[in-house]
């Protein structure tokens, strides 16, 4: 098992992002990848910190590639223009320097948290890219987010970010979604003790909708934590194979 730490500077960010990268022993050319993203206040480590990485890439055979994304909220903002990062520059460059499939067949994107917002809206925005989404627990309203009790990102870190109503509409999932009408298929899952439940829910009732038989929901028992993710991520992999 290969396991790499990336630095390099970014012409879009001019700075230094991290990445980490799990690649199997077998030596392919083409390896399925899973980009796996992490939550608010998380980086390139979040998900090995807490889940057997390498056990995962071992089994299903695949790359794992886990990106820095600080707290950009997967989004561009005026500081940090994260998004386009992400899909125009990370991507071509991770699957120039890696082994791995340029086919959106074999290319899967999942996160929690913040990371699961990020997934879905990276995916709805580039189905040539991603042929399936997994979000576990995610910020599937960002305004309800904003203004929850419980959201643990202070609003005046959220609003310069999102910095207008416009910004704001444009960046909702549910918005997004109907404007791309994304083909992928989409799984999404939330413990029942977490405090976006009900947000969770009514995303599901959307999706249930307008993905029809593309979309999975999976209820599972669990809050907000590394915990519920831990216990799910091998079920989501499977759902991904």
């Amino acid at each position: 098992m290969v396991l790499m730490n990336l630095s390099y500077r970014t012409n879009y960010l001019h700075t230094y992002f991290k990445t980490t990268v799990v690649l199997p022993d077998t030596n392919q050319t083409d390896y399925t990848t899973v980009w796996l993203l992490h939550g608010y206040t998380g980086d390139d480590t979040a998900w090995i910190r807490h889940v057997n990485i390498e056990q995962l890439a071992r089994k299903y055979n695949w790359a794992i590639i886990m990106p820095e994304a600080r707290n950009a909220f997967y989004s561009d903002s005026n500081f940090i223009p994260y998004y386009s990062y992400f899909v125009d520059e990370f991507i071509p460059k991770m699957q120039h320097i890696l082994p791995i499939s340029t086919d959106p067949k074999h290319n899967f994107i999942v996160g929690s948290s913040m990371g699961g917002y990020g997934a879905l809206k990276i995916a709805f925005l580039n189905p040539d890219k991603f042929s399936k989404v997994a979000a576990l627990s995610p910020i599937t309203d960002i305004e309800h987010f904003r203004n929850n009790p419980k959201s643990p990102m202070a609003k005046e870190t959220f609003d310069s970010i999102f910095d207008s109503p416009e910004k704001l509409a444009h960046n909702q999932l549910i918005n997004i979604f109907n404007s791309r009408q994304p083909k992928q298929k989409i799984l999404t899952l939330c413990g029942d003790a977490d405090f976006m439940h009900e947000d969770n829910v009514m995303f599901k009732n959307f999706l249930s909708i307008h993905a029809k038989d593309r979309y999975t929901f999976m209820p599972v028992v669990g809050d907000h934590s590394w915990k519920t993710w831990s216990e799910n991520i091998d079920k989501v992999f499977t759902w991904l194979k």
